[in-house]
């Protein structure tokens, strides 16, 4: 299996170190980053395989040992070099290439391989040092060919095609993707071999990242376009290209800020898009344009048959997420992962076998989807790592991918990502030897109001850090009260007619912590005023349903000893209630038996008839059960929602009671 690469050029037209030094100390003078320093290194591996790590909030399979992964590794490698790697090209002797099938246009040439393929083969390559013996021949060859196929438009990228002819040479156009796998495997090379060889690892990466990728890639709006090719102006971009682990690390060597702008107006981007196309599956189309961020077209560009959806490009974005998370403990990475991961695991059951090759955005199977290839299905594997919920989908996925053998583009990806899953793919600036010291920005822009009588609801600006933030820490009057991985907290069981002063901190993962936020303050209201419980005695509908007597009607009949049940083992799954016609609503009491709602969405509909167009009024993480009373700004609603993603338990949901308030006399 392979993807499209973009269209090509016609088709879319001594001394030195202790300047190094010098440069260093500057920086450092003033506060700012020092650029990574290349490694002059002796013949060897500094960082052989199986380096076998293990990442913070990370799950690894359990059902088999280190050493049992690491060998399933080097077995696929093998398998890999064997099938995809090659070096028959006559017209550049030495030079290596990876051989995979190329949709688009080469231009009369005869395609053998990519620029993506080389990107995926110097960072295989770079982390299997150790196991292969001519790992750094091989690494060398597949640099040296890409630089002979350098891009037509900045001769610091590589153009996207590879063929055996020296009329192809500097021919092509860039893509993002490859490039951006290739100034990383630069990188990981000056921490496997240093840089005092032949090739000088780091500085090529630099040359790249800067002369090449930021010149050429990075938009006027902080996204990255998808090719030399492309506008710089353009809010054109495809989220397979979101590589933000790569980026920190280019961050890391350079020092320039603007690798964290891209990073976090990537995230917004993503968060935008999700909020509207994506709430409950957190999937992304495969390209993305406009600001706010919408899906592409159907006729977006030749050769794409559904860039509006979930497909062959961004089936790579769960791994390219996650491992920003893993690496560098951005709480938002997390967050993604963990909503890609519970939708998919819900979808098929827990079997790994059950994913297909393409999904719309609403999760439904697209019409020529048939079976499970691994770019799909590892990502969402990988994703998983992130919530120990998973740990028996994450032993599942191990077992499918590693038996999994197709073509250059899922073994390519099954690899990468068999490389993360086992611990054996490391952070390139780890042991840079400059430990994070640097504190996150304050948040901004803090704001509190007050919703009810006993909650006071929180909002504010995220802030920026070198590597990436882990969480914020809620304070009330000075006082810490609550951690919160997003920008928005709810501080809950407080006094009637009392006001409340709050400040906010955030935090990164090496313990730095910012300066407070500003100053927000809110009181109370007065007290429960008289409302009525609007869901009394009508009508529901849910999902599923346990059994007779647990039907959807037991949790509107108000007695608290009859509940709704859903069927068990199965996420997601929903229970509504139809108020008849359109309230004023502003709060739900929840009342769980044992099997509560971990994660749950609170959504309401205005439809006529059957309800299909939900909007999210409230979002529940971490959820503890018992009785649950939400407040939110009153809206107008005939339908009301518990949509659940995530189980407390093994079993289902339950509830007892579902209730809506409203003011009385409505």
């Amino acid at each position: 299996m392979y993807r499209t690469r973009i269209q090509s050029t016609r088709s879319k037209m001594r001394t030195v170190s202790l300047i190094l030094l010098s440069a260093a100390l500057l920086l450092a003078a003033f506060g700012l980053p020092a650029p990574l320093q290349p490694k002059a290194h002796a013949a060897g591996e500094m960082k052989p395989f199986p380096q076998q790590l293990s990442y913070p909030g990370i799950l690894k399979p359990n059902h088999v040992s280190q050493a049992s992964m690491n060998a399933s590794v080097a077995a696929y490698y093998d398998y890999w070099k064997g099938a995809h790697l090659k070096n028959n090209l006559s017209s550049l002797p030495g030079g290596y290439y990876v051989k995979g099938n190329v949709a688009g246009n080469p231009d009369g040439f005869k395609a053998l391989g990519s620029s993506e393929g080389q990107g995926y083969g110097m960072v295989i390559t770079a982390l299997m040092a150790g196991h292969d013996p001519d790992a750094r021949t091989i690494f060398d060859g597949l640099f040296k060919t890409a630089r002979a196929y350098k891009s037509s438009e900045n001769s610091n990228l590589m153009g996207w095609i590879v063929a055996d002819d020296k009329k192809a040479q500097g021919h092509f156009s860039s893509a993002t993707d490859g490039d951006l796998d290739i100034a990383y495997a630069l990188i990981l090379a000056d921490r496997q071999w240093g840089s005092g060889g032949s090739v000088n690892y780091l500085a090529e990466a630099k040359k790249m990242i800067t002369n090449g990728i930021k010149a050429s890639n990075v938009t006027t709006g902080n996204r990255l376009n998808q090719g030399d090719w492309d506008s710089k102006s353009t809010w054109d971009t495809r989220p397979s290209d979101w590589m933000l682990s790569h980026l920190r690390a280019f961050y890391e060597v350079t020092g320039d800020q603007t690798w964290l702008d891209v990073i976090n107006n990537l995230y917004n981007v993503y968060g935008q898009f999700s909020s509207k196309y994506t709430p409950v599956t957190g999937l992304i189309s495969d390209f993305v344009i406009d600001n706010p961020p919408k899906p592409a077209p159907r006729d977006h560009m030749d050769g794409e048959e559904f860039p509006d959806e979930y497909n062959y490009n961004a089936s790579r974005v769960p791994l390219r997420i996650v491992m920003d998370y893993a690496f560098y403990g951005d709480a938002r990475g997390k967050a993604i992962a963990d909503k890609m991961a519970t939708w998919i695991k819900g979808k098929t059951g827990g079997n790994p076998n059950n994913i297909k090759d393409g999904y719309k955005l609403d999760g439904t199977v697209n019409e020529k989807a048939s079976y499970a290839t691994a770019v799909f299905v590892s990502p969402f594997i990988a994703a998983s790592t992130t919530n120990s919920s998973h740990q028996a989908w994450i032993n599942a996925g191990w077992d499918w991918m590693k038996n999994k053998k197709e073509g250059y583009y899922s073994d390519s990806f099954n690899l990468l990502s068999m490389l993360f899953i086992s611990g054996n793919w490391w952070i390139p600036t780890a042991d840079s030897g400059t430990p994070d010291t640097q504190a996150p920005t304050a948040p901004a822009n803090l704001t509190a109001t007050a919703v009810s009588s006993s909650q006071v609801n929180l909002s504010w600006t995220a802030s920026t850090d070198n590597v990436g933030v882990k969480e914020y820490k809620v304070y009330r009057g000075g006082t810490e009260v609550d951690t919160a991985t997003g920008t928005s907290y709810s501080d809950t069981g407080l006094n009637p007619s009392t006001t409340y002063s709050y400040t906010v901190k955030a935090y990164d993962a090496a313990g730095n912590a910012s300066a407070n936020s500003n100053t927000a303050s809110a009181t109370t209201t007065d007290g429960p005023s008289t409302e009525a419980n609007l869901a009394k005695g009508k009508a529901g509908k849910a999902s599923s349903v346990e059994g007779s007597g647990y039907e959807a009607s037991k949790a509107f009949d108000g007695n608290a000893s009859t509940r709704w049940a859903s069927k068990e083992g199965s996420d997601p799954q929903w229970i509504y209630v139809d108020l008849g016609k359109t309230y004023s609503i502003h709060k739900v009491k929840l009342n769980w038996e044992d099997a509560y709602g971990k994660n749950y969405k609170i959504q309401i509909s205005n439809d006529s008839g059957s309800p299909a167009n939900w909007t999210d009024v409230y979002t529940k993480t971490n959820g503890k059960g018992g009785v649950e009373e939400i407040n939110f700004a009153a809206q107008d609603a005939r339908y009301v929602r518990m949509y659940g993603t995530a189980r407390g338990t093994s079993y289902g949901y339950s509830l007892y009671e579902f209730e809506v308030y409203g003011p009385s006399g409505m």
